[in-house]
């Protein structure tokens, strides 16, 4: 038995209360379950009982067994010291609280529907991706609209954090943040780390001192992303090349220099080419030396999708690689590249801002460019088009991914509103 059935059972009192006793056989009433707790310390806080004659206001704790209480430690941690009453599955050893007494504890595995217990081990010990997928159809939409809408909050949330950590290490430099987002995202899902291992090797603030050069930019970042050790018999190269040594003796760059066979241009179509990427984020640089504070200013999406509508230096209109010219005109960013960028750094640097600053109004307007960026496509979308749910807007498509990835896979089904909902008693 999971502990989170537990929690599920005390949370909406799914047991038998009729005389309800503790395993030292005083009388117990509930009041208040209180709040679940999804921090460190005990499982609900703020629950009111009354055992026997006496009423008391703290903390519930759930273990499967009773000797879990001592698994855990919690006899030696200060946080469990207003633990009211101890609530498991199975009662098999006493819990002594530090002033010699006993722990009231209330043992659930007699108390329980044995439907209920089955259809639970139904839902999360099936084979199924989404556990729930043949019961699914019978859930009502505004249950599986509000698990969308907490499913894609918590995503932002996590994501929002990330860029926090990124932010502590920078000293709180928001631009510096935004500028190795951005570069990550260009890698896309391929070139993802070599990416952003190159925005760390190229700081920002060096670009900076040559934010005036497009040339320089593109030195910079081809020589430092490797692709510029090597013979090419090709003039733009060659200059490149140049530039590229004089700059990495002036600031020390050799050493954290990336090679060329970190990246990857196996199967991906030319256009995704990382040659391609560094010219152009070189550009977008060069257009957006102060990117982060446009992006705050950016009131709708066609803001966001002008700031990133580049052009490349004439070279790479006729290049996928260096010294090997194509007859085909190369363009800029295509829309999906541009709404990726919104989901993925767009969206979570704007409600990571506006948690630092308490500003709601811009993760409302993360929420909002969301809703107005066509959904993905992939494997995960594609199980729940199948289930009926079409994701269309990157809203669904982002809260699908958290709803499949941190519910579904982890057969979390009691911390989801859709699995309460179809496991309510009498509803299976």
């Amino acid at each position: 038995m999971q502990e989170s059935f537990i929690h599920y059972l005390w949370q909406f009192q799914y047991f038998d209360k009729k005389d309800l006793k503790t395993t030292n056989g005083e009388s117990l009433s509930v009041f208040q379950t209180g709040s679940l707790n999804t921090d460190a310390g005990p499982d609900f806080s703020s629950a009111k009982v009354k055992i026997d004659s006496m009423d008391w206001m703290g903390s519930v704790e759930m273990h499967t067994k009773s000797s879990g209480w001592y698994d855990h430690n919690h006899d030696s941690d200060p946080a469990y010291e207003k633990v009211i009453l101890h609530v498991v599955w199975i009662h098999d050893k006493p819990v002594i609280r530090n002033d010699g007494t006993e722990l009231p504890t209330l043992e659930l595995q007699h108390r329980v529907d044995p439907g209920l217990i089955r259809n639970y081990k139904r839902l999360v010990e099936n084979s199924s991706v989404i556990p729930c997928e043949k019961l699914f159809p019978d859930v009502s939409d505004i249950t599986k609209l509000s698990m969308l809408d907490r499913s894609l909050m918590q995503r932002l949330e996590t994501k929002a954090r990330q860029v926090s950590q990124l932010l502590e290490s920078t000293q709180n430099d928001w631009e510096e943040v935004t500028y190795q987002l951005v570069a990550r995202n260009f890698g896309f899902k391929i070139n993802y780390d070599p990416f952003f291992q190159l925005a760390n090797a190229i700081p920002r603030k060096i670009l900076l001192k040559h934010a005036d050069s497009l040339r320089d930019i593109e030195a910079l970042l081809f020589g430092q992303g490797g692709f510029l050790d090597y013979g090419i018999k090709d003039d733009y190269f060659k200059d490149l090349q140049q530039e590229y040594r004089a700059l990495s003796s002036k600031y020390g760059l050799e050493s954290q220099k990336l090679k060329k066979e970190d990246w990857k241009f196996l199967r991906l179509r030319p256009a995704n080419f990382p040659t391609i990427r560094i010219a152009q984020f070189s550009a977008l640089f060069f257009r957006n030396r102060s990117l982060f504070a446009k992006l705050m200013e950016a009131t709708q999406i066609k803001d966001i999708r002008k700031l990133f509508d580049v052009n490349t230096s004439q070279y790479w209109h006729t290049h996928y690689r260096f010294g090997r010219k194509t007859a085909r005109s190369i363009s800029g960013m295509g829309e999906e590249s541009v709404h990726n960028i919104i989901i993925n750094t767009i969206a979570p640097l704007l409600v990571a801002y506006g948690k630092a600053q308490d500003e709601q109004g811009l993760i409302d307007r993360a929420v909002d460019f969301l809703q107005q960026t066509p959904a993905e496509r992939n494997k995960i979308t594609k199980t729940w088009t199948s289930m009926n749910l079409l994701p269309r807007q990157a809203f669904d498509s982002q809260a699908l991914i958290e709803l499949n990835n941190n519910f579904c896979l982890k057969r979390r089904c009691l911390d989801c509103n859709i699995g309460i909902d179809i496991l309510k008693p009498g509803k299976t």
